[in-house]
């Protein structure tokens, strides 16, 4: 099998999920890569589980989590129209059998693209701010990692927030971080598999 594998089913389709079992995605590469700790362990711990069971565990979803999902086709339209550009969808793009990334869209030969659409209050926040939260740094340089691209636009939609709907700031790739995302999430990776076969060789 030769990686990376660009897969074209639709995001959180039955066939999306599967595909993803056991493996390390980017909107939890902060997870991976950070101390050692309970967030830490039950992430580890449910990867575990999905590899060996090969179903995913129920997860919670609340009404701003709908919210995303209903509102995110919306923002890819918006976004569509404002930079005259058609964006590519993709459903999991796999570095290997043990990681991978599910971005938004693909922009051109160079882009990505990352929606969020979050409380009107954050959405005002990332204006404010105007810069790349910190929280999203692993998920969209890791992005970068996986996919090979160049830069990815970072979205905040709220159609609620009539006077700014929408938001976004490019980011560039920065090489020496990805390196360092690079080691970091394939020792967690490498932990993990120790952790299996710890288990296993105690089963019996």
């Amino acid at each position: 099998m030769e990686y990376p594998i660009i897969h074209t089913m639709e995001q959180g389709s039955d066939e999306w999920f599967k595909v993803r079992l056991g493996k390390v995605t980017a909107s939890n590469f902060s997870t991976a890569i950070g101390k050692p700790g309970i967030t830490r362990t039950k992430y580890m711990l449910k990867l575990i589980a999905e590899a060996g069971t090969g179903e995913r565990e129920a997860s919670y979803k609340n009404s701003a989590m709908e919210w995303g999902t209903e509102t995110e086709p919306l923002a890819r339209a918006f976004y569509e129209q404002v930079n005259d550009c058609e964006v590519c969808h993709v459903g999991f793009v796999e570095l290997n059998s043990d990681i991978g990334v599910s971005p938004d869209g693909l922009v051109g030969d160079d882009g990505l693209l990352e929606i969020k659409c979050p409380y009107s209050s954050t959405h005002v926040g990332y204006i404010r701010a105007n810069k790349l939260p910190a929280t999203y740094k692993a998920q969209v340089q890791g992005q970068l990692w996986v996919t090979g691209r160049q830069w990815c636009d970072f979205v905040s939609y709220d159609p609620r927030y009539k006077p700014r709907p929408y938001w976004f700031i490019r980011v560039k790739r920065e090489e020496e971080y990805i390196a360092e995302l690079e080691v970091k999430v394939g020792k967690f990776v490498d932990e993990m598999k120790t952790e299996i076969d710890n288990i296993i060789g105690a089963s019996f």
